[in-house]
């Protein structure tokens, strides 16, 4: 009973405690214009202008190899194999 009883007063603190940081925390940080701060969000669509679409997908694909799949399963089998099992 004092297992059930501790649990419930550490419980209840860490919901007033949560409920309290997140209340002085949301007046303190996104009421004071820090969370929709877009200046960074015009550099990066300045600079994501200047890149054809047809180069960005090129840029996606270039970073997978053919061989990427056969190797990760053939990878997993061999760490499987050399795992100890419990």
């Amino acid at each position: 009973m004092a297992i059930s009883k501790c649990f419930t007063f550490m419980g209840t603190a860490a919901l007033v405690l949560l409920f309290a940081c997140h209340a002085y925390f949301y007046q303190a940080y996104f009421h004071e214009g820090n969370f929709h701060d877009d200046t960074g969000l015009a550099t990066e669509r300045r600079l994501a202008d200047d890149v054809s679409p047809a180069a960005r997908i090129r840029e996606t694909f270039a970073l997978f190899v053919p061989g990427d799949a056969k190797r990760s399963r053939d990878m997993a089998r061999l760490l499987a194999r050399v795992k100890p099992q419990a």
